[in-house]
């Protein structure tokens, strides 16, 4: 499939967008150096907003990530352009964007836009190591994403 990499924002998708997609959408702005880019993370359920998950806002402070409070927001197909690559963190929501919305080009789980199998691992209801480890992982990824999208 023709692949453009002119991509000038990412959506991050997750469920309700409380765990993460937020969290990517931090990491990612703490990882990027070119500030033109704009990142964003939304939720595909987001049947009222809630505030991000406080372990997330918790870790990612430990870790040195500036992130401000924010509520959740409803995923909107007004927020996609031919410029936007849409991240989710999982399968079944990358078949709810294609279905729902009827949007197929640019739309990838985050692991097989790097070439991975699988879905990102969903710490809701772990320990703080469940956290840790989703962290590790979701930086890992995000600094392949930049990688390969070639941006500074």
């Amino acid at each position: 499939r023709w692949f453009t990499m002119d991509f000038q924002r990412i959506l991050f998708l997750s469920k309700e967008n409380t765990i993460l997609s937020p969290m990517a959408e931090w990491i990612m702005k703490s990882i990027l150096m070119d500030k033109s880019k704009e990142i964003l993370s939304r939720g595909l359920v987001v049947l009222f907003e809630e505030p991000q998950n406080k372990k997330v806002t918790d870790l990612l402070t430990v870790h040195g990530i500036p992130c401000e409070e924010k509520l959740s927001r409803e995923f909107s197909e007004e927020e996609v352009d031919e410029h936007t690559l849409i991240l989710t963190m999982n399968f079944p929501e990358k078949v709810k964007i294609v279905e729902d919305y009827e949007l197929e080009e640019n739309v990838y789980t985050l692991k097989e836009f790097v070439g991975e199998e699988g879905d990102v691992l969903d710490p809701y209801g772990g320990d703080e190591d469940a956290y840790e480890e989703c962290y590790a992982e979701l930086k890992d990824l995000l600094y392949k994403v930049k990688k390969k999208l070639e941006w500074q």
